[in-house]
């Protein structure tokens, strides 16, 4: 006696789409389902499509309820197959932090943008951009592990290392993402638009949010955006990335001085009580409310020492950027990571508008710092505010975080000499004389 082997999604598939007379074109057109993806599904290489798509295939093929309920145990099978052949820690998201505190409007931000309908293209990314330091990768992380299960076929995580020398390049993360999401290397395609594609309509059939952290540049990110459907995207960067059309965007600022006070508390447990609130208090403050410092001061305090020890050190401007490191974190590499990708002329103002004494200023006085013309001056200043060394206003002033100005004047004495400082001292000087500058400066600090 013979045991008869059952059918597979895909022979089923291609069978009654033969029994209909319909082409995968028209198959296409009357179910919804990209003749692409079905002729992966008839071909095996996908197994188990989303419960959506094959009811929308049996809809189509007009089939009876014993065809149909046949078709949809196939695919459900399919997707367990998948689920256990499937290459596992590949794209995994990284854990989350257990002292996690504050950006509760953030992550409610988050969970709005994801859950918002179904719209096609780029409508389906939330973008997360802010300055080094202020905690966009733990934020993501964050909400991805809170959104999990929303995503049930896949969270995954990628960084592209934007701010480095050698960034992912776009053609890796392709694979990185493809064989996170099943595809085997024999079938994957060699050349960057059909990675894409392939990409595109493996997101499209699936409920996958996909975390881009540290995206350096529109380019590197764009190819990697879903082009429909409802899987997500949540993406990092320092940079404003404001040629990306569409996206859903958050720009994050230092936590307030009471959240900063809180995740320092935090870190320290137990330990926190005992070292007192006022110095607590006061070594959040003196971090701007950057959750990196934050943490550094914590880590450190973790270790060794009392907190009003480390108050007295960090109240010496001179030693501060040097005082909030601790082990492998240093508020100075991540300021510096930004530094480096800026042009020359934005690099040599940046550093020597760290001689300004007052709280802000505009592009003629950088300007007249930087030995450049106005219109150049503006070009530089918008550079640093793309990268988030500089916050600008609606006035047309500029001003540093406290921090970047002391990592600022830090550069500036490792690049321009003392006669270089001194000669940029009296021009700054004859520039008030000239304009009136410094009344309006000594009216702003009264």
């Amino acid at each position: 006696m013979s045991i008869t082997t059952p059918l597979s999604f895909a022979e089923l598939l291609r069978r009654h789409r033969h029994a209909a007379r319909m082409t995968l074109e028209q198959l296409a057109e009357a179910s919804g389902v990209s003749a692409r993806t079905l002729s992966d599904m008839e071909r095996g290489r996908s197994k188990g499509p989303q419960h959506r798509t094959v009811t929308a295939l049996a809809e189509a093929l007009a089939l009876g309820e014993v065809d149909r309920e046949r078709l949809i145990d196939q695919a459900r099978d399919g997707r367990l197959r998948d689920h256990w052949t499937r290459p596992t820690g590949l794209c995994e998201l990284p854990r989350s932090v257990d002292d996690f505190t504050g950006r509760a409007a953030e992550l409610a931000w988050t969970n709005d943008v994801v859950h918002a309908g179904d719209t096609p293209g780029a409508a389906s990314v939330a973008l997360l951009t802010g300055a080094a330091g202020l905690g966009k990768t733990t934020l993501a992380v964050r909400a991805a592990h809170a959104l999990r299960p929303h995503f049930p076929d896949g969270v995954f995580f990628v960084d592209l290392f934007g701010m480095f020398p050698q960034p992912l390049a776009v053609d890796d993360a392709f694979t990185r993402l493809l064989r996170a999401l099943g595809a085997a290397d024999r079938h994957m395609p060699h050349d960057i638009p059909a990675r894409a594609s392939l990409y595109r309509s493996l997101l499209r059939e699936r409920r996958v949010l996909v975390v881009l952290d540290n995206a350096g540049s529109e380019e590197q990110i764009r190819p990697l955006l879903p082009g429909g459907g409802r899987s997500r995207v949540l993406a990092t960067s320092r940079r404003l990335l404001a040629g990306l059309e569409g996206v859903h965007r958050l720009s994050l600022g230092p936590l307030p001085a009471a959240e900063a006070a809180e995740l320092l508390t935090g870190i320290l447990g137990e330990r926190g009580s005992s070292d007192g609130g006022a110095a607590i208090t006061e070594l959040a403050r003196l971090c701007g409310g950057l959750p990196l410092a934050v943490r550094i001061v914590g880590n450190r305090l973790v270790s060794r020492r009392q907190a009003a020890d480390l108050v007295n050190r960090l109240m010496d401007e001179e030693r501060r950027l040097d005082q909030l490191r601790a082990g492998d974190l240093k508020i100075a590499t991540a300021f510096a990571l930004s530094y480096e990708q800026l042009a020359v002329p934005a690099r040599r103002v940046f550093r020597r508008l760290a001689l300004v004494p007052g709280r802000d200023f505009d592009a003629s006085f950088a300007a007249v710092l930087g030995g450049i013309s106005i219109e150049d001056a503006w070009d530089a200043l918008d550079e640093l505010v793309d990268l988030g060394l500089l916050h600008d206003s609606t006035s047309g002033r500029y001003r540093f975080h406290d921090l970047v100005r002391l990592f600022a004047r830090a550069r500036l004495h490792e690049e321009d000499d003392a006669a270089d400082r001194d000669a940029l001292t009296v021009a700054m000087s004859s520039f008030w004389a000239g304009t009136g500058a410094d009344r309006q400066y000594s009216s702003r600090r009264s």
